[in-house]
Order: C-alpha cells, then structure tokens, then sequence
C-alpha cells in the first residue's frame, strides 16, 4: 500500500467549464491511499496508519524508501508507504490522447523549409511530408521503432504521463499497419505508461496504390484484421481536403465500430469540412483539432457526446493563425481535452508543461481547466472510465508535483515539475531529491 499525506489533492470531479479552480475538486489537507492491487481505496480527510514514512518534495535522498527513476520498487507487498506531501498538489496521473510517436526519421530540413516560407503541400509534392516517414519507418528495424517510441514514452512519463494514446498511419499497407500495431504493443512491454494503440490506416495514400485500392483495403482487410488479433483498441482517419472525404472516412470508422473498435477523427484542422459532424453522427470518441469547426458542428458534438481533443502545439509549430479556441465547446458543454499530436513532421514538442501553457495561451483554458483536459477530459476521449480522476476504486495513476498550485504549472513552462509518478500503486519516477521547490 501507499499513502500520500497532507496533500492538496485534485480529484478532477469538478465541472470543466466553470470559474476558478472548481473543476479541479480539491480537497485541502487530503489523503490518498493506494491498495497492493493498485486501486484507490481511500480519498479524502483522515489516517491511514502505515509502516514506512516517506519525505514529501524537497526532502534530502536519504529520507526516500521509494525509487529513483523508473520501474524500481515499491515496498514489500503488504507494507505501507507513507509519504508526506507536505501541502503539494496530487493529480491523477496525465494522459495523452493524441500521438503519432511510433516513426523513424527525421523532418527538421522540411521544419526549415517552412519556417523560409515553402508550404506543407510543396514540400510534400518533393517527396517530403508523411511519405518520407513512410520510408523511414518501412526501412527501419523493428529493434529501432521501439526503442524510439520507448524513448519517447520516458519524456512524458517524466512530465507526468501514464497512459499515452499511440497511433499507427506510417506504414500505409496492410502488412506494414499490422507490423506497427505489433510494435507499438511490443514498445508498451517496457514503457512506463500505459499504452492505448489505435489503428489510422486512413492517414495518406500509399505512392504504390490507387485512393480507392487504398480505402477499400482499409475498410475490408486491415481494420477487420487489426481487430480480430486485439492490436488495436481505437481506429482514426484524416478527414481533410488533400487528406480523405467524408464518405472514406465514414467508410473506414464505420467498419472499426462494427469490429469493436472505439472511433476518433482528425477533423477540421484546416478546413470547415463538417468532420465534426461526421464525428458527431458515427459517435466518436473524440474529434480532433478542430481548428476550423463551425456552430453546426459544435453543437452535434455536444448532442453526440463527443469529446474535442485540441492540439494547440501542433498549431504553433505550424504557426496556425487560427488555433483552436475552447470557449466554443465549453460553452456548448463539449469536453475538452489537450493531446501533444507528437508526430515527426508538424509536432515535436514532447513537453508536458508546455502543452497546458498551450493550453491556457492559445487555446484560451484556465490552468485548472487546462489540468482538467490532461486528466479527466483526456480519459473522455479515449472512453477509459477506470482514470483520469481520483476516487475509490479507480486506478492509482497519480502525480505528486514540486508545487502546491496547479496555475503554476502552464505559468513555469518548459521545467517538468512532476515530483512523483506512480501508476497502478507503482512507483515510476521519483525525482523529489532531485527537484526544488517552486
């Protein structure tokens, strides 16, 4: 068992949209207590007497029983840890709803090339964009694209991260989509997150086959096959002029549900194209980017019950002039989530704490809000109703953080400041030894 003590606890149990720090669900002076089975089973006022006393944030490296760094040991089954917060704040642990992170190679010549005024589609049309992670990723070993999304995964456990959404779309043929649905689930053995993998086979046409070969290839033998092997939880899609119709999309998500699979759509990030509606009418999980999403389709996502997945630092990486405002969903009683969209070619930031001050600058979230789309909007949108807030019963994914003050974190951007991390009653990442006080 661990018990966190004296901690300014955030059970995320608050409504997203209201004022102040009410979505947060704070509970002052509280207590958390994780049994050996990794389930909350205490949370609020009161003791739960213990065996081991651990120092909370700040205390020198002598004072820890726990480990250091990831995967180490947590106390003898059986045996209470105690650790003293010493009034710091205690979330559920993060959760990244939108990555691309399993890939090989390297796209900082095309981010140059941007940046000196070439668009995405000319760059594209000289063999760079998605079609040299294709290559890349085709060319790559398996050993190699696990060891990188592993890496990947160790950046954002650090910032406080553990469950973490990883989508496959960089093999574009159904061998090589199955291949990587494979390894992201090999790269999941030895992550410190949990992973949620998710089939986008409609994310570029393969330069080897025709668009229609392509979908109906997607519709009929990958997607099906993806499901009947348990390589995939969610399937995703493109749905953007350049990218594919709404019809295509409709096709492919529609045969994911059939199999089992729970939807998503990349939806009117450059164009008002209806995609929300199209998430709205096939209920999906979520809808993401949504930097061009009309009233319309505001409001079928909220009929829908459809989570907005917003990706503020893909538009700044892109310099959109127009990023995704939250007010608009908020206001319509959509829930907001915040996803990195890390990807090797228009996103690759893996930065937690600058995700919520993108969160807050751009995509105008309140802090606690903006805390409330990492946590309990983020599980949303992935449909896990086992996390994402703090209660009996739940999973034990928490983070102890070096601040008692949940503005500071998308304030001090660019510092990691999570403290502790544990998932499932695991201790991932202690660094209270090595962090100061904020």
């Amino acid at each position: 068992m661990i018990v966190i003590k004296h901690a300014r606890v955030a059970t995320m149990t608050g409504a997203q949209r209201d004022e102040g720090d009410s979505p947060l669900g704070l509970i002052e002076d509280g207590e958390v207590a994780i049994d050996d089975d990794g389930k909350i089973v205490y949370l609020g006022p009161g003791t739960v007497a213990g065996e081991q006393t651990v120092a909370g944030p700040g205390a020198s490296a002598g004072a820890h029983a726990a480990s250091r760094g990831f995967g180490g040991p947590t106390g003898d089954r059986g045996a209470a840890i105690i650790i003293d917060a010493r009034g710091a704040l205690v979330t559920p642990g993060l959760i990244e709803p939108h990555t691309h992170l399993l890939f090989a190679g390297d796209r900082a010549g095309e981010h140059a090339a941007r940046l000196a005024g070439r668009s995405y589609l000319e760059i594209a049309r000289a063999g760079g964009g998605i079609a040299s992670t294709v290559q890349a990723t085709r060319a790559a070993s398996d050993e190699e694209l696990i060891l990188g999304a592993r890496s990947r995964m160790d950046r954002l456990a650090r910032g406080g991260v553990t469950t973490v959404e990883v989508k496959s779309g960089y093999g574009l043929s159904v061998a090589q989509e199955l291949r990587l649905l494979r390894l992201i689930r090999a790269a999941a053995l030895g992550a410190p997150c949990d992973v949620v993998p998710t089939l986008l086979g409609l994310h570029a046409v393969p330069q080897e086959m025709d668009r229609a070969s392509w979908v109906r290839a997607v519709v009929e033998e990958l997607t099906p096959e993806a499901a009947r092997l348990g390589l995939a939880r969610g399937c995703d899609a493109f749905c953007e002029q350049g990218a594919f119709t709404l019809d295509e999309c409709r096709a492919a998500l529609a045969a994911g549900a059939r199999a089992g699979l729970v939807p998503h759509l990349h939806a009117d990030q450059l164009t008002a194209g209806a995609g929300a509606e199209l998430a709205a009418s096939l209920r999906c999980a979520s809808a993401d980017h949504l930097e061009r999403t009309t009233e319309q389709g505001t409001a079928a996502l909220a009929r829908a019950g459809t989570a907005a997945v917003l990706l503020p630092l893909a538009a700044w990486f892109l310099r959109e002039p127009r990023p995704a405002q939250a007010a608009a969903f908020l206001k319509a009683g959509v829930p907001v989530a915040l996803g990195g969209n890390l990807n090797p070619g228009s996103q690759r930031i893996e930065s937690v704490s600058l995700l919520l001050a993108a969160g807050c600058l751009l995509a105008g979230l309140t802090p606690a809000q903006a805390l409330w789309a990492c946590t309990a909007g983020a599980a949303r949108a992935l449909r896990l109703d086992d996390r994402g807030q703090l209660a009996p019963g739940l999973r034990g994914d928490l983070v102890l953080w070096a601040t008692r003050d949940p503005a500071h974190l998308p304030y001090h951007a660019g510092v990691e400041h999570a403290a502790l991390v544990i998932r499932s009653g695991r201790v991932l990442l202690d660094l209270r030894d090595q962090l100061p006080r904020c």
